[in-house]
């Protein structure tokens, strides 16, 4: 048996160069980087003058693309192996999967010979009929009268005698077609060709499925139906639908309330026939049984290209989707926190009553109460003996049922601020085993209350204990990969947690573990042995590597060195003070260059850049927006009318827009279409997650309570 065939290993940083158009030597460093255990806010923030600048977002798509193009590699050499023990490799089918650029398209070459059973051109193949196929590839169907007496001999027992040799023909044929099929469905051209013209002119269709089917839906999904209107009649071009279409038809589907497909025409089938003539050197029209095999063959190549259209449609549509879900999120996280306030924190509701717990000026609650809205004389001593005994300077209300109803019995016992926070994701958290870690001796009401009070203190300190995709600012996530969704996600928190810099001495383990390097065990310890006068004193709690990947991310404010509160690493320490100590500027690297490297090696003028910002920002915390509301009067949806002027905040953003909290039950849509007086192509590019909007109310729907705003003209 001979030795299986072993691919060459991909030149990976040629392939990410040209793909992702850095220079190959911006990329060895990355994958060096990595490979020696670097992570990615280390390797942006400190080795910015070996990768030539590259932010998180550069460094991560290098990454990735490694893996799917080592993914890939890996895909090939197993199918190759795979079929070359069975004996079935030929040159074609070699040329083909080496041409193969996707996943996908190594599983579909390899899909039949994985398989136990059969496929009817294998079979063909095994009876000699290959030689037929190849003469029909030709244009002429020439069976050799010698294939006809062997086949017949070894269908027949000698006691059967004599069969039709029609039928015996007629079966040959057959296998012959099944056998061009299957080249033409394997074809790397042919299918490359398909996509090209797809991508290019082809179109997605989508209608309602038929009222017999849609009386087969559960009750929930029936509801759903009317939202899917808009697609009942759907007709795009491939090229042109829009990343949010394209997971509501996948939504609808899933759903069983929609039909979707490309569209198979006559001229995409005419144009493939031409590339398989050309494939085949042939000038005239094809024969009879070259057609069959041809339209066999195309048929089952449309089925898995449309397969693999949609897969990348979805792909698309997930990317953007978690793309908004990020820069929302993003937002969020940036809310400045609120230290030094005791908070009264509400957890509104009407049957299980409002859940109440005071907060201390370090976060920790203190007393637990529950007043009821249907007792109000009740609930308003309590509250009244809550502000009188705990001197309370912020009461703080979660937004959900019975949020309007609390605001207002508040605000007739309570002079100081009121604050309404989003408290998506706290009932996920309270029940979470982090918060039974958190809170071991609370139930799971009382951990959600005191979620609800700490979002309002330090919203990225308690969001990070909430699963990401359950914080409510982003659209479709439900459609989106689990592990997909909460890895790039899980990016933004990295990414946060990071460039704010975190206070050692009064995090979290929950936030200290989204530190470069930081594990929960290597948390726990940093933990454990508060507190710290320096940097240098987590050496003593920190194996050497975790020190260097994680010591420029944490801050000690109590340290005597200052440097010690900034982002400028240890290891800069000496740099910085040369060039604080000279009054150097970017513009002196070249005057100084010597005497700088003896410091710091690899600096250049961006180290300094960095350095100088750095060191301007000292102490300077860098969140600065806050996303939280203050209660205000109710608004009833019956006193809303068209025109009416609403100072609102931005809850969440969307492909299509913005939806506004306006002081109603349900947030209002301001559509990309109306958010300025010039073409939005993005409406993250007009508004985020907390600002503050006015709008003008354009359109109302008491029945499904459906609001319409604008920001035009306002």
């Amino acid at each position: 048996m001979s030795s299986p065939t072993l691919l060459p290993t991909p030149n990976y940083t040629h392939i990410i160069s040209q793909a992702l158009d850095y220079r190959e030597n911006q990329i060895s460093v990355v994958l060096e980087l990595t490979a020696e255990g670097a992570t990615v806010p280390f390797i942006a923030r400190y080795r910015k003058e070996c990768t030539g600048n590259l932010d998180e977002t550069d460094i991560r798509a290098i990454i990735e693309l490694q893996t799917k193009e080592e993914n890939l590699y890996k895909a090939k050499q197993t199918a190759i192996n795979g079929i070359e023990e069975l004996g079935k490799m030929t040159p074609e089918l070699m040329a083909n999967i080496l041409a193969a650029k996707t996943l996908k398209e190594v599983e579909e070459l390899y899909k039949p010979y994985k398989s136990k059973k059969k496929t009817k051109a294998m079979i063909a193949i095994e009876k000699g009929f290959q030689v037929v196929a190849d003469a029909i590839k030709t244009n002429n169907l020439l069976i050799p009268e010698s294939l006809i007496l062997e086949y017949t001999k070894s269908k027949l027992l000698p006691w059967q005698g004599e069969i039709e040799r029609g039928l015996i023909i007629q079966e040959i044929i057959e296998g012959a077609i099944e056998i061009i099929g299957a080249e033409v469905s394997a074809n790397a051209n042919l299918r490359h060709s398909l996509i090209a013209e797809l991508q290019k002119t082809g179109d997605v269709s989508a209608s309602k499925k038929s009222d017999k089917m849609l009386e087969k839906l559960n009750a929930k999904d029936t509801e759903q139906i009317p939202k899917f209107a808009l697609y009942f009649e759907f007709h795009s071009r491939i090229n042109r639908i829009k990343p949010y279409q394209i997971l509501a038809l996948n939504r609808g589907e899933n759903l069983g309330i929609l039909n979707v497909k490309l569209e198979k025409d006559e001229m995409i089938l005419g144009s493939l026939r031409a590339v398989y003539r050309n494939i085949l050197n042939l000038s005239s029209a094809f024969i009879e049984e070259l057609e069959l095999g041809f339209k066999l063959g195309y048929d089952a190549l449309w089925s898995s290209v449309e397969n693999e259209i949609r897969g990348e449609l979805s792909e698309l549509g997930e990317d953007d989707s978690i793309k908004t879900f990020q820069t929302n999120l993003q937002a969020l996280l940036m809310t400045r926190p609120e230290y030094g306030k005791t908070i009264l924190a509400i957890d509104p509701g009407y049957r299980a009553g409002c859940k109440m717990c005071v907060i201390d000026t370090l976060g920790n609650p203190v007393v637990f109460d529950k007043i009821f809205l249907h007792e109000m004389e009740n609930a308003r001593a309590k509250l009244a003996g809550i502000f009188k005994k705990h001197s309370i300077d912020t009461v703080v209300i979660g937004n959900g049922t019975g949020c309007d109803e609390t605001c207002t019995l508040v605000a007739e016992l309570f002079s100081g601020d009121i604050f309404v926070v989003n408290e998506s994701g706290a009932s996920v958290y309270s029940a979470s085993p982090v918060a039974q870690e958190e809170f071991p001796d609370l139930d799971s009401l009382d951990r959600g209350t005191v979620s609800i009070g700490r979002r309002y203190i330090d919203p990225l300190s308690e969001l990070v204990k909430v699963p990401v995709s359950s914080i409510g600012v982003g659209m479709y996530q439900h459609d989106v990969a689990e592990k997909k969704l909460d890895e790039k996600l899980g990016y933004v928190v990295e990414d946060v947690v990071n460039e704010v810099g975190i206070n050692v001495n009064n995090a979290s383990i929950y936030v200290l573990q989204h530190i470069s390097w930081i594990d929960k065990r290597e948390a726990k310890k940093i933990y454990n042995h508060r507190p710290y006068k320096s940097r240098e004193a987590l050496k003593k709690v920190l194996s050497e590597k975790a020190y260097s990947l994680a010591i420029g991310f944490l801050r000690v404010p109590e340290s005597k060195e200052p440097l010690d509160n900034t982002d400028i690493h240890p290891d800069q320490y000496p740099l910085t003070k040369y060039i604080l100590e000279n009054n150097l500027t970017e513009s002196d690297f070249r005057s100084h260059e010597t005497e700088l490297r003896k410091l710091y090696p690899d600096v250049n003028s961006d180290t300094m850049k960095f350095i100088l910002r750095a060191n301007s920002e000292l102490g300077i915390e860098k969140r600065t927006s806050s996303t939280h509301t203050k209660a205000r009067k109710k608004v009833a949806m019956e006193d809303v009318k068209e025109g009416d002027i609403f100072d609102g905040v931005v809850r969440n953003v969307v492909a299509f827009g913005a939806f506004v909290d306006i002081g109603l039950k349900n947030d209002g849509l301001v559509h990309v279409s109306q958010m300025a007086n010039k073409f939005v192509s993005n409406p993250s590019e007009i508004v985020s997650v907390g600002d503050r909007v006015k709008v003008r109310v354009t359109g109302i729907d008491l029945k499904t309570g459906k609001i319409q705003l604008s920001m035009k003209e306002v």
